[in-house]
């Protein structure tokens, strides 16, 4: 990444400046009815720091330990739960991730694999992207984990980043709109194809779960598949083909094409002992994500497990992790744990929820589609505030049923399209989910990349997903 521009002490003390007053403005507000002022102060501090973070006045990972004495000073937060935010399972998944990748690249087997690959599905950029795309569908079906599966592409992908810009005469350190394209489209494809199935990621069984309470009635995997695979599937090419083109490749084929990958793969010979090493550690930590509800080893855990055998086999050590983003990358990720905490603790978020709902009149003569577009909108845009689908999906699946049940229509009506919306799109910003955390943390792009295509591919797919309810979904009965 081509470096920033470094502000002045009088410009940083502006934008410094500037997010206080703006604390200060909204918490001094009237208290709106039904919102503690507890979660006024969340829902202020919410907008402090994402201006920081757009603005940047002082590095990001500093902006998150600023959170750390404002949430304690305003007494809305103590001390060791403020902290405890940047000890979470996510931090320590990214960091292990962000650390497994060095050492695939240090061995050199992660270079020998991205050439392998490079043979098979081509040297382009296009086919490189609608690769890790279909890799990306595949292993939605085996890993059950949006997370995970970032995690474990994420290492090749950052191979050949530097393949790339090694190959195209760019420097190391300078963005590259090609490495920014792959990264976003590994994290959102990953996300949006999971809408479609079933075990793809925790949310579609929670909002499952939530439905059976409230119903009785239990979505099989092929009932969710048959209604959410389709418009899941027509978004991921939308995704793909939409980050191309926005972040279209500095060169299109990598120069020197088949001849330059045949070359490279016989000059490696056969593997060293490092590469074996890192291949089977790595493929040992995919076996624990892949059967990981039949072991109960956690996602987290098995990564932790990989990055110290990778240490424990002589891989890496830790001149080589000291040189990784990943411990800068907690303290930036502890900030935005924090005011999600506080957003949801405080019932801010639910209140914001709860507020644009309302506005449904559900008593009047409000069309069951109607109400169904409202409801995939509104659920849509409610991802802005939230850091994780999960506790999404836990507060708003709840609320959506209410509203069918005040409207005397099944909740599987707006319940299933909700939780589909709320697994598959969390795109906005880089906060909103595991798999925008992981490719920012590898400090190849800006926080406006993510709303720059995520802000048009979620408009898309309210559309997709209303049209799917005006054709296909009335077609197979839902409602």
């Amino acid at each position: 990444m081509s470096a920033k521009k470094v502000k002045t002490p009088a410009q940083s003390i502006l934008f410094f400046g500037m997010a206080v007053v703006i604390v200060f403005i909204i918490c001094f507000l009237p208290t709106p009815e039904g919102l503690t002022p507890e979660g006024q102060k969340a829902l202020a501090l919410f907008v402090g720091i994402i201006f920081l973070w757009a603005t940047e006045p002082v590095p990001l990972a500093i902006v998150s330990l600023i959170m750390v004495p404002v949430v304690v000073g305003l007494q809305i937060m103590t001390v060791p739960k403020a902290l405890n935010n940047f000890s979470t399972s996510s931090i320590f998944l990214i960091v292990s991730a962000l650390l497994m990748a060095p050492a695939m690249s240090k061995s050199g087997f992660a270079e020998r694999l991205i050439y392998w690959l490079l043979s098979k599905v081509g040297c382009t950029a296009v086919r490189i992207t609608l690769g890790i795309t279909i890799a990306n569908i595949a292993l939605a079906f085996i890993i059950p984990s949006t997370a995970a599966r970032t995690a474990a592409l994420l290492p090749i992908c950052i191979s050949i980043i530097e393949i790339f810009k090694k190959n195209c005469g760019i420097p190391k350190d300078e963005r590259s709109k090609f490495a920014v394209g792959l990264l976003l489209t590994l994290a959102f494809t990953n996300s949006i194809i999971s809408a479609g199935i079933l075990t793809a990621t925790i949310p579609n069984p929670v909002t499952a779960d939530f439905i059976f309470k409230a119903t009785g009635t239990k979505i099989s995997y092929a009932e969710w598949f048959m209604y959410g695979f389709p418009p899941a599937l027509i978004v991921t090419i939308f995704a793909w083909w939409l980050i191309k083109t926005v972040f279209k490749a500095e060169v299109n084929e990598i120069p020197g094409g088949k001849e330059l990958v045949a070359e490279k793969l016989h000059s490696m010979g056969k593997m060293s002992s490092d590469e074996w090493k890192s291949c089977l550690i790595f493929l040992f930590v995919v076996l624990m994500w892949m059967t990981g509800s039949i072991t109960n080893i956690d996602t987290t855990v098995a990564a932790i497990i990989g990055v110290c055998l990778m240490f424990l086999f002589g891989v890496i050590n830790w001149s080589d992790a000291a040189k990784t983003s990943a411990f800068q990358f907690m303290l930036i990720m502890g900030g935005g744990f924090i005011i999600a905490d506080l957003l949801i603790s405080t019932g801010a978020a639910k209140w914001v929820a709860t507020s644009l709902f309302q506005l449904i009149n559900v008593s009047g003569e409000v069309s069951i589609l109607a109400l169904l577009l409202i409801v995939i909108f509104i659920v849509q845009y409610m991802h802005i505030p939230f850091m994780g689908t999960t506790k999404m999906a836990t507060m708003l699946i709840p609320i959506v049923i209410s509203i069918a049940e005040a409207a005397h229509i099944n909740p599987i009506i707006l319940a299933m399209p909700a939780g589909m919306i709320i697994s598959g799109f969390p795109l906005f910003l880089f906060f909103n989910t595991i798999s925008s955390l992981l490719v920012y943390g590898t400090n190849e792009m800006r926080m406006s990349d993510f709303p720059k295509v995520g802000i048009p591919i979620c408009t898309v797919a309210v559309f997709v997903y209303s049209l799917m309810a005006l054709t296909y979904w009335r077609w197979l009965g839902l409602f």
